[in-house]
């Protein structure tokens, strides 16, 4: 009897919330749609990408920038060792239309306990002498529908940097597709809907924007590397600097590709990891209570249903059908792109077994596969161990 009132009071205060999550998001993405204004100048961006082989589009995604980009400068990050890398780079930027827009630095190996990823920015923004610089990940294509919308920062006078929100199209294959609909049902309502309620703590490392200045005036890259969560690690070290923090609308597709069970378990521990040291240093009572809270509740509602019943099981599969339809027509207003119905099975298929695969997270301790390198998560800095 209790187990059930307590299901029916459960489900009724993750319908609230997930209702509410969805119009947060909603009223902060319109407050961005009525201060758009002017087209910027991209002769006044570099974006810099560091770059790394394995991936299977990078060719494709890094041409994509480029042709959607056409005016801004790029600066690619390579290691000397990266034979792959180095050839793919070498023959676009040997291209005649894109030859004075490229610069290609190479980067001696990478030094234990460092950040690979912020060593190779630390020494890249040196060289940058446009005024704004966009820090870019090679597997992240951005919509430049949207790129206007920096023109509203330009005009503003307090120092700050503003970070855009990941979508995932175009995905092949039922574990990229997986990864896809995780990340595409929890964005806009998670950055979104505390961009709404709080200030922002945090930032999406793969891809931002700022002032170049504010980067070589705090020395930034510098004073983070040998931080594992660097977007993290970026944004709380602005912070103490008074630099505001802004959320963008501007959509970044990380077409991640995913081929098996394995990848796709290290790959969700490795951002839930992430995930658990925000909770640890920066979550305050909203985001436990819009974010955190409707995340676990399908998890546990689910393992009440099985306790109690078939009837219950078939409730919670329904509502959450009916959350992922509605989240489905939020991303087609916002986006404009049509999606197959298959990511609405696929985002309840994420919202039953996230709880699972976060508590597997914690009893496997803060150890990670990254980048064929063995890293254990100590105070959320890096610690290499042998494979």
């Amino acid at each position: 009897m209790y187990l059930k009132l307590i299901y029916i009071v459960l489900i009724f205060f993750m319908i609230l919330l997930s209702l509410l999550r969805i119009f947060f998001a909603e009223r902060y993405f319109k407050k961005i749609e009525m201060s758009i204004g002017n087209s910027i100048n991209e002769e006044e961006y570099t974006v810099i990408q560091p770059i790394l082989s394995g991936d299977p589009r990078l060719r494709e995604d890094l041409n994509e920038n480029l042709k959607k980009l056409s005016k801004m400068r790029f600066l690619w990050l390579i290691d000397r060792s990266d034979t792959e890398a180095r050839n793919i780079v070498m023959e676009i930027s040997g291209k005649e239309n894109y030859s004075n827009r490229i610069e290609i630095l190479e980067i001696e190996e990478v030094p234990q306990e460092v950040n690979p990823k912020i060593f190779k920015l630390n020494k890249a923004i040196k060289k940058v002498r446009t005024k704004y610089t966009i820090i870019l990940d090679d597997d992240s294509i951005i919509d430049t529908g949207r790129i206007k919308e920096l023109s509203i920062y330009e005009k503003l006078e307090e120092e700050w940097l503003a970070t855009g929100i990941p979508y995932n199209y175009g995905v092949d294959g039922f574990w990229s597709e997986l990864v896809a609909s995780f990340v595409n049902s929890n964005s806009i309502t998670t950055y979104f809907t505390m961009s709404y309620l709080e200030k922002n703590k945090t930032i999406n490392g793969m891809f931002y924007i700022a002032n170049t200045d504010i980067f070589k005036k705090y020395n930034v890259f510098e004073k983070i590397k040998y931080w594992l969560c660097d977007d993290f690690a970026l944004a709380q070290y602005l912070i103490s600097k008074k630099v505001t923090l802004i959320q963008t609308g501007i959509f970044c597709n990380t077409r991640t590709t995913v081929k098996t069970f394995e990848q796709y378990l290290l790959l969700m521990k490795r951002w839930l990891l992430f995930t658990k040291i925000y909770i640890k240093n920066a979550a305050t009572l909203r985001f436990i209570v819009f974010i955190l809270i409707p995340s676990i509740l399908p998890s546990i509602l689910l393992i009440i249903g099985i306790m109690t019943g078939i009837g219950y099981i078939s409730i919670i599969l329904t509502v959450l059908l009916l959350k992922s339809l509605l989240l489905y027509r939020l991303r087609f207003r916002i986006l404009k792109k049509e999606e197959g119905k298959k990511v609405i099975i696929k985002e309840v298929i994420n919202d039953f077994i996230i709880l699972f695969i976060f508590i597997y997270s914690i009893v496997t301790g803060p150890v990670i596969k990254w980048r064929n390198k063995k890293i254990r998560v100590v105070d959320g800095k890096i610690r290499y161990e042998k494979l």
